[in-house]
Formats: structure tokens, C-alpha cells, sequence
């Protein structure tokens, strides 16, 4: 039986905290559910950016003017308060692209993840990343100072392609860590962080914590504390033993790595295993991203990577975040109080992953990504019809909370979340497995800044009936898991390969 080792617990949490917990973190961080972001313009006054939008949604953005806005502007304690909720439709185009800078970012990142793990391996990749985040977290913490706002767009930037090289190139290196009995389960431990980083921004964007004018600096460059942890552990740690016997022919480093991670002397299997997979693709280097477009035998794989990855942003995520403020605010829930309302909302994610984590290697992937897509097109049907509701019935909004616990259920626990990364690892060859994993996350990432350039539209033209869009999506997605997806449960890398074989 294969044992969790220390080497490898370590391994695993210096890599997603060093690099997805920080994703999670960004998108919250200047995001929190309640208006926590501060900035000094030529008023003098601190600019506070009240705002209901997606966790995917970054709401650094407003004129220098507040005069010219056009929208409900107060004067509370000497502090501007901008109400950013019914721009023109010129601004809010200009808004929507300036709020996805981070989404750029992290689409230029995904995409080069194939040529970072080439050149730098696993490891190497995400520690060369790392200078990202703490030259972001820098520019972030002397905005401020030097009164630019401009910084905080650069820094926002940085840290989109450092958050889309950590999307890809962690559930490269969990993957091929892993033992084939536990993969499933580690594999989700990458999204794990991702909600307990959004969480950590929540918590510590609270007025009582660092949700300050004076603090906010703080808040926002806390991102680079992980960087410099994993930069201090990670050299320490073996490479990818796949790395090492597949893409460098260095069986003797791999058997250290194995044992080492493994514990135990004892890995003539997956040695064995591994030169299998090495032997197969003798002929055939590290295949770009283009060559992997163009290869037959991953066909179906590349659509099936693609197509779960663009339904895990379309399935409805972002609008239950758009909408969780008026949610509670039709619940009674007081403004002050949203703040905390929030955080219980993030609380509950990060526990639905859990949950996640310990059913992924019992049910498998296909069961969970499934029933995911399944329960989260049911909630879309109740969100619907309790958003239009809500003004009519007072005790519906109480029906519009429960629809977003079930949401998350769905998005997190039951696998919409967590199992495309999972299978973008899974469903290749060693060869092509990093240019594959570039298509997924810059598919993923692409539609995320697409999202959050229509969404406010989608919105403003739909109302609440944007959710029988998404209930579409989770239909489609659910057919094509069932029929298309197979099961990698247990099964070694090559194993799952060949269960392609005859469809491509």
C-alpha cells in the first residue's frame, strides 16, 4: 500500500501555497463581497469602490473625476463613496477591460506554461514564476506611497501571468508526484487553496483586520509572503521523477526522487512503469502546443480538455457572485453585515472542497464532474425563479441563500471545480502533456476574460433570467461528461491513454 510521506505533504503544500493560494488571494483581495478598497486621488479624499461583482471580476477602476461618473456620489466622513453599479455603456466597456487586466495576465501565463516547464521543468517553472509575484506584491505595497494607481494595474497584470503559469504548471507537478491511488485526491488540494486564499483576502480585507485606507497597501502586497516561502523550501524538494526519466533521461535522479517521495526503496513499478512511457515515445520530443492541435491520436482528449474547461467558467459561478449582495440585501442581511455574510459563503467553499478532496479517489472523477454540472443547472433553474420572486415573496430570498450553498455544492464539491484541472494532467502523454495543459488553462483563462467583459452586458440586458444561459451550459456539460469522459480513477497515465485509442 502506498503511504503519504512527509517529503511529499511538503512538496504539495509549498506548491499550491507558493502558487494557486496566491490566485485565489488576488481575486479576492481587491474583490471582497463588501467595499473594502481605498484610494487617494487628486480630491484628496479616499476613493472607496462599492461594488457587487464577480470573484472574477477586479474592481480597481474609476475616473479620477467622481463628478464625471455619472452615478449616486455621497460624501461620508470625508470619504467619496462611488456607488460603480450603472455606468454608460462606453464606460462600462472601458471598466469591464480595465477590471481584466488580471484576466490578460493569466491568459499570457497560461499559454506559456508549455515553453516555462520545457525550459525550467516543474519545479523550475514555478520557482522562476515566483519573481513575478514578489515584483507584484512590491508595486502593490508602494502604490500608495507614490499615489499611482497606475502600479497597481501593472502589478495586477504580473500577477494574472504568475496566477496562469501556477494554473497550469501545479497540477502538472501534483500529478506526477502523486501515487496513482491518491492523485485525485492531491490533485484537489490545488483548488483547496484556491478557495482558502479567496477566504484568507476575505478575512483579512474585514475593517477590523486590514480593510483600511491606512492598511490596504498591506493587504495587497501579503501576496508576496507565499512566493518568498516557497522560494525558501521548494529547492529543497526533488523534481518531478517524470521530469526527470521521461524529458531528461535521468533515471538515477527519478529513482532518488521516487524514493524520497515514496518513502521506501521500493519503486521498481513505477520505474518500470515510467521507462514504458519513455520507451513509446522515444521518437517523439516535447510537442508544442501547435503540434499538439494537429496530433490525431490526442484528439479527443484536446476537446474534451477544452470543452470542460470553458463550461467550468460558463456554468454560472460568476453570476451567483455578481448577485450574492443583493441576495442579502433582499434577506435583510444589513450592509455592514455583508461583509461577514460573505465570508461565511467563502467558508462554506473552502469546506465543500474539502469534501472533495476525500470523495475524489472513492467516486472518481467522472461521477463528481457530472453530478456537479447537474446540481449546479438545478440551482440555476431555482435561482431564476427566486431572483424574480424575491420583491413579491419576503421569505424567497431565504430560498436564494439556500440556492447558493447548493451552487457551490455543485461547483466545488461534486467536482466542476476541481476535476478539469485534475484530468488535464491525466488525459495525456508525457510529451504532450505541458502544451496540453497551456490549451487547457489559456481555454479556461480566455473564457474567464471573455466572461468578465459580457457578464456585466449579459446582466444588464437579462436580469435575473442570465441564469437559464448557464442552466444551458450545465445541461450541455452534463451530456458530454456521461457520454464522452472516461473514468481515470487509479489508473496509470498510460492506462488512460489507451482508453482514447479507438475513439481518436
Amino acid at each position: 500500500k502506498q503511504k503519504v510521506t512527509f517529503p511529499l505533504v511538503l512538496a504539495v503544500i509549498v506548491t499550491v501555497m507558493g502558487s494557486t493560494f496566491q490566485y485565489g488571494y488576488n481575486i479576492a483581495v481587491v474583490n471582497a463581497p463588501a467595499p473594502v478598497n481605498y484610494f487617494q486621488y487628486d480630491s484628496q479624499l479616499p476613493i472607496k469602490l462599492c461594488h457587487r461583482r464577480s470573484a472574477n471580476f477586479t474592481t480597481f477602476f474609476i475616473k479620477s473625476n467622481p463628478a464625471t461618473v455619472g452615478n449616486k456620489v455621497t460624501e461620508i466622513n470625508q470619504v467619496a463613496v462611488v456607488e460603480v453599479t450603472t455606468l454608460s455603456d462606453s464606460d462600462l466597456i472601458l471598466w469591464s477591460f480595465t477590471v481584466s487586466i488580471y484576466t490578460v495576465g493569466g491568459m499570457i501565463g497560461s499559454f506559456s506554461t508549455g515553453f516555462f516547464v520545457k525550459k525550467f521543468g516543474r519545479k523550475g517553472a514555478l520557482l522562476v514564476s515566483n519573481s513575478l509575484s514578489i515584483v507584484g506584491a512590491i508595486l502593490m505595497g508602494t502604490s500608495k506611497a507614490a499615489n499611482s494607481l497606475e502600479m497597481i494595474i501593472i502589478a495586477r497584470f504580473l500577477l494574472g501571468i504568475f496566477a496562469g503559469l501556477a494554473t497550469g504548471v501545479v497540477p502538472l507537478y501534483l500529478g506526477e508526484i502523486s501515487p496513482k491511488a491518491i492523485r485525485g485526491a492531491l490533485g484537489v488540494i490545488s483548488q483547496l487553496s484556491i478557495t482558502i486564499g479567496i477566504l484568507t483576502a476575505q478575512l483579512l480585507s474585514l475593517k477590523e483586520v486590514l480593510g483600511t485606507a491606512e492598511l490596504w497597501p498591506i493587504l495587497l502586497a501579503f501576496t508576496g509572503v507565499p512566493s518568498a516561502m516557497q522560494l525558501c523550501v521548494l529547492p529543497f524538494l526533488p523534481e518531478s521523477p517524470r521530469c526527470l526519466l521521461i524529458d531528461r533521461d535521468r533515471e538515477d535522479l527519478a529513482r532518488k526522487a521516487l524514493i524520497k517521495f515514496r518513502g521506501t526503496s521500493d519503486v521498481a513499478v513505477e520505474i518500470r512503469e515510467m521507462r514504458h512511457e519513455a520507451e513509446a515515445q522515444a521518437s517523439t520530443d516535447q510537442l508544442s502546443v501547435l503540434e499538439v492541435l494537429k496530433d490525431q491520436s490526442v484528439r479527443w482528449q484536446i476537446i474534451s480538455i477544452a470543452f470542460i474547461q470553458f463550461t467550468q467558467q460558463m456554468c454560472g459561478i460568476n453570476a451567483i457572485f455578481f448577485y450574492l449582495n443583493t441576495i442579502f440585501e433582499a434577506a435583510g442581511v444589513a450592509g455592514d453585515t455583508q461583509n461577514y455574510a460573505s465570508v461565511g459563503v467563502g467558508t462554506v467553499n473552502v469546506f465543500m472542497t474539502v469534501i472533495s478532496v476525500l470523495l475524489m479517489d472513492r467516486l472518481g472523477r467522472k461521477i463528481l464532474l457530472a453530478g456537479g454540472y447537474a446540481i449546479a443547472g438545478v440551482f440555476c433553474i431555482v435561482m431564476t425563479i427566486s431572483l424574480n420572486l424575491q420583491d413579491q415573496i419576503s421569505w424567497i430570498s431565504n430560498l436564494s441563500i439556500a440556492s447558493v450553498i447548493g451552487f457551490i455544492i455543485g461547483f466545488a464539491n461534486q467536482g466542476v471545480c476541481p476535476v478539469p484541472w485534475i484530468l488535464t494532467a491525466e488525459l495525456f502523454r508525457q510529451s504532450s502533456r505541458p502544451a496540453a495543459s497551456s490549451i487547457g488553462c489559456g481555454v479556461n483563462w480566455t473564457f474567464n476574460f471573455a466572461l468578465a467583459l459580457v457578464f456585466p452586458f449579459m446582466q444588464k440586458g437579462m436580469g435575473p433570467y442570465v441564469f437559464l444561459f448557464f442552466l444551458c451550459i450545465c445541461a450541455i456539460a452534463t451530456a458530454y461528461v456521461v457520454i464522452i469522459i472516461p473514468e481515470t480513477k487509479g489508473k496509470t497515465f498510460q492506462e488512460i491513454n489507451n482508453m482514447f485509442v479507438k475513439r481518436n
